[in-house]
């Protein structure tokens, strides 16, 4: 059903032109599904805040980068700590209902560029915290930039979520003959890693030359939803919103009538979220 973040990096990088188009696709739907990833992402538990801040040893004096921050699901949170916080987002909608969003917070700022064509301030960050797209990042840039972002001993803190299994009992093995007949998977048996199954997330932090004291916190969390929350959730995911709209709406309206008739209206899915920080020491 889903693939592991590094498998999309390989698509972007991919000398197959079909493949690496099709991987392009899939970042930039995120911007054109705006409205849909502001109303229906949820904020990250309360729990994942509380392990970025301390982790990132971040405070109200801090200034801190975030890279591709969506709408604001993780910058309203570290902003409201009242710390110096810069957004880079990429998707010009996305940009713009994050500027709303933070528009309260008068020392939040967000800037519309790729992290990759963003030109560094002279001024270096205590912290550069990526949620939920280090993938999507040039797998080089990705570290040595965020590095030369950071003064010395700051923090580079990236979060991810695993879909693991647990939720609701029975949904994701029926749920699942949608994903094949729609196109979205070939595998009748999928099912998700178990928690502790889960693969460990970007295993090159360990040897990277700028970065040391590599830190990971895993928290197990199930979201719940209801069939219009979940089909809102599912229009945002980048392997959906990039089918064809007939198949994506008979996708999505597959699912809404499956909760709504075999779940009452009311599912959960399991989350295992992580914490990967690493200070920088060269």
């Amino acid at each position: 059903m889903y693939r592991p973040g590094d498998d999309l990096l390989t698509d972007l990088t991919s000398d197959d032109e079909r493949t690496r188009r099709r991987a392009l696709l899939r970042k930039e739907s995120f911007d054109k599904a705006a409205d849909d990833y502001d109303q229906w992402r949820g904020g990250y538990p309360d729990d994942v805040v509380e392990a970025i801040v301390a982790c990132s040893r971040i405070g109200p004096e801090s200034r801190v980068l975030e890279i591709a921050c969506g709408t604001g699901q993780l910058s309203v949170p570290l902003a409201a700590l009242g710390m110096d916080l810069v957004a880079v987002e990429l998707g010009h909608h996305l940009a713009a209902l994050a500027r709303r969003n933070l528009s309260r917070f008068p020392k939040a700022s967000v800037k519309r560029s790729s992290f990759e064509s963003w030109p560094l301030p002279l001024e270096p960050f205590d912290a550069v915290v990526v949620a939920n797209a280090f993938h999507w990042l040039d797998p080089e840039l990705r570290f040595a930039k965020s590095a030369q972002a950071l003064r010395l001993g700051g923090c580079l803190t990236v979060g991810h979520a695993h879909h693991v299994r647990g939720g609701t009992a029975g949904f994701v093995e029926e749920a699942q003959r949608f994903y094949i007949k729609w196109g979205l998977s070939d595998d009748p048996f999928f099912q998700p890693p178990t928690p502790a199954g889960a693969p460990i997330m970007y295993p090159e932090f360990d040897g990277r030359p700028e970065f040391g004291s590599v830190e990971r916190r895993r928290f197990e969390i199930p979201r719940h939803h209801t069939a219009q929350s979940y089909v809102g959730w599912l229009r945002t995911d980048s392997m959906v919103a990039t089918l064809d709209e007939e198949s994506r709406e008979g996708f999505l309206s597959d699912i809404g009538q499956l909760i709504t008739t075999r779940y009452d209206g009311v599912v959960s899915r399991n989350f295992l979220y992580e914490v990967i920080t690493a200070r920088k020491v060269d």
